[in-house]
């Protein structure tokens, strides 16, 4: 991965080496599996350490052939009238899923995914409307902003990590740029 932040980070640590890891999969830090993780999930196990880096802003889209035929939204509510594709989490009810239950009970949904990607895929191929995350969507091919951003779906980054890492040189050096450095990391 190639980054202004990661080559500042590279100049100011030029002897450890970082590997990104990008998956829809939470790995397991308490078995070493990861040593530090981006999630947008508050952390759920006291043994997880952690900082808020960023909100982000959750929007209703859909492929363009999608709206067209089946209109936009004017209100949450209106989604109960479309189709609409889930996020749908093997290990966790996601946050997507109880919103969308609460404003359109009627939704039919037509799509359940259980990657990111998965559902932007299911998005762009007409499936139906579905709430996405701004900064993936935005700049998706295939995707139309239909409606948002939705106040109710703004959920956090948190960077964590296993409390028995904390004192790790090359974790907590790598754990203390990311945080000071946070504000460029919003800015993503």
């Amino acid at each position: 991965m190639r980054s202004p932040l990661m080559a500042k980070f590279n100049a100011r640590y030029p002897n450890v080496r970082v590997e990104f890891i990008l998956n829809d999969k939470l790995f397991d830090l308490a078995k070493g599996e990861a040593d530090i993780a981006i999630r947008s999930t508050a952390p759920y196990d006291d043994a997880l350490f952690g900082r808020k880096i960023a909100d982000c802003r959750w929007a209703i889209y859909g492929s363009r052939v999608y709206v067209e035929r089946h209109g936009g939204i004017d209100d949450v509510s209106d989604l109960g009238r479309h189709a609409v594709a889930l996020l749908d989490v093997e290990s966790r009810r996601h946050v997507t899923k109880g919103w969308l239950e609460k404003v359109a009970p009627q939704a039919r949904v037509a799509a359940r995914c259980n990657s990111m990607t998965a559902l932007v895929s299911a998005a762009r191929s007409g499936v139906g409307l579905v709430a996405l995350p701004m900064i993936v969507a935005d700049g998706e091919q295939g995707l139309v902003f239909v409606y948002g951003p939705v106040p109710d779906l703004t959920t956090n980054f948190y960077l964590l990590i296993h409390r028995d890492m904390r004192g790790t040189p090359r974790v907590r050096a790598l754990f203390d740029f990311m945080v000071e450095t946070a504000p460029a990391i919003r800015s993503l």
